[in-house]
């Protein structure tokens, strides 16, 4: 595989280092390391065997280790990547990092609003890089570390016009030139129109830096979120990715990215989930911001590879990037602080023949509960439960329904009875402000008849037939919450049934 997009014609000569970035270095593994590393894969759990091998073709210890730890990131990173893993450069910790490549594609048409080259400002191994490449035909990307630049460059391989420089994201000021001025640009003289960061959030620790830390202080980032927020108010359209959790009350305001540059700011910060995950909160900034709008909660869903439609059709490489998916969003023009002060929905509780609602992820974290359940018509159970009570069903991809079936016991000696008469043998235990362990409730309320069943249904599996095997199964799902506050609250339970 090519090392680095960097050879390519117009690349810059090796060594230089415009306004303080350089091009990418070389891959520090050669062609037959690259290659016993692709033999190896998937790897299994004979490392020592696989080690004992690579010294016996004269590998030397260290390029043996770096072989193995490629191999062994490669075939963890299949569950994210498919079998595109083969031949990504990564390691464990930066393929934990990277974002599904659905989610990414669904950012890369949020950035197609803008026309322009896009630069990745800290791109880790390139796993963002890579499908706005693939989406726009070009890229330019910036990593502080020069191996993981040099990674990131052999992943962008695919796209002629790339580029990828090592150096320190704190030293680009949009406004430092244009054209061949410009700190930064691609194989063909474009510089960027749009900004992508995503700042590493994580700490590297112990001798090896196995293991990793979240860091929650936004100045602890790299780059900090105030260089973040200084080229904002440039004016830049932007993307930053931060972890989900993110507090609301760092989210800034577009009164906080207005300048002189930025007359008219805009800012969105959007929630995303995929598949009943979620993943992210990105903050759009100024002309990729959504007007009017503040606050977004989205659900990514992939799709076949069959469904993609004839005009977004893509083929090898640029296909695995660009998965197709489907996008439901629920937007509000209101802050979590504006819409806490004026949005107002009644509360009830649900009865049995009613409907018990449970907004995705992405609605609760956004905090649009409120916001969503007065668009479809529901109510609230309590205004700090993410629990909404609905007269009739409600289908839409961003609430699971339940049927409320019947109010439960609360008491574990007698609800342990009443599964019992039930006859029920499979619990699924939902809950919201109880303190519950689920898996520890439904071990003690399935009792010993949960391990009994197991033998039964492994007798049966050698003399009974399926239809028989079901007819023992009884599955159920439970509920628990509570309303209300300090002394007036109170525990409330149901049996309900998804739909």
């Amino acid at each position: 595989m090519p090392h680095s997009p960097n050879a390519s014609p117009g690349a810059l000569p090796a060594g230089e280092s415009p306004f303080g970035f350089s091009p990418a270095p070389p891959l520090p593994l050669n062609d037959n390391a690259l290659a016993a590393a692709d033999e190896l894969y998937p790897l299994g759990s004979d490392t020592l065997g696989a080690v004992t091998s690579l010294r016996s073709r004269g590998f030397s210890p260290e390029d043996s280790s770096a072989i193995i730890s490629l191999a062994q990131a490669r075939t963890r990173a299949r569950t994210k990547f498919g079998e595109r893993a083969r031949t990504l450069m990564l390691t464990q910790e930066a393929s934990e990092q990277a974002t599904r490549p659905v989610i990414a594609h669904y950012r890369a048409d949020r950035l197609a609003r803008v026309p322009g080259l896009v630069a990745d400002l800290g791109c880790g191994i390139g796993s963002d890089t890579a499908v706005y490449a693939a989406a726009r035909g070009s890229v330019v990307a910036v990593e502080l570390d020069p191996l993981t630049a040099s990674f990131a460059a052999a992943n962008l391989a695919f796209c002629p016009r790339a580029r990828v420089y090592s150096g320190d994201v704190t030293a680009y000021n949009p406004a430092s030139g244009a054209g061949s001025e410009a700190p930064l640009t691609d194989s063909a003289g474009a510089s960027p129109a749009i900004l992508w960061l995503d700042p590493a959030r994580r700490e590297l620790r112990g001798a090896r830096k196995a293991q990793t830390e979240r860091l929650f202080d936004p100045e602890a980032f790299s780059p900090p979120f105030s260089f973040v927020l200084n080229l904002a108010r440039t004016g830049m359209p932007m993307g930053v990715k931060l972890g989900p959790g993110f507090p609301h009350e760092g989210i800034p305001s577009p009164e906080n990215i207005a300048s002189e540059a930025n007359p008219a700011p805009r800012v969105e910060a959007e929630w995303i989930q995929s598949e009943g995950s979620l993943a992210e909160l990105v903050l759009w900034f100024n002309a990729l911001a959504q007007e009017g709008v503040a606050r977004t909660a989205t659900s990514v869903r992939e799709l076949p590879a069959d469904t993609a439609s004839p005009a977004t059709e893509a083929t090898g490489e640029v296909a695995d990037l660009l998965p197709p998916y489907e996008a439901v969003s629920f937007r509000s023009a209101l802050t979590a602080a504006e819409a806490e002060r004026s949005v107002e929905v009644p509360m009830s509780l649900p009865q049995p023949g009613e409907y018990l609602l449970e907004p995705a992820p992405a609605i609760v974290r956004s905090h649009l509960v409120a916001e969503f359940a007065q668009s479809i018509g529901a109510r609230l159970l309590d205004e700090h439960l993410a629990y909404l009570r609905s007269a009739e069903p409600v289908e839409h991809p961003l609430v699971a329904c339940y049927e409320v079936l019947e109010e439960i016991p609360l008491q574990e000696k007698q609800l342990k009875r009443w599964v019992r008469e039930q006859g029920f043998t499979a619990l699924t235990i939902k809950k919201r402000g109880v303190d519950i362990v689920p898996e520890q409730l439904r071990a003690r309320l399935l009792g010993s008849a949960g391990s009994k069943l197991s033998k039964k249904k492994q007798k049966k599996n050698a003399n009974s037939s399926a239809g028989a095997q079901e007819s023992s199964y009884r599955p159920a799902t439970l509920v628990f919450t509570r309303i209300g506050a300090g002394r007036d609250s109170r525990r409330v339970g149901w049996h309900v049934r998804p739909l």
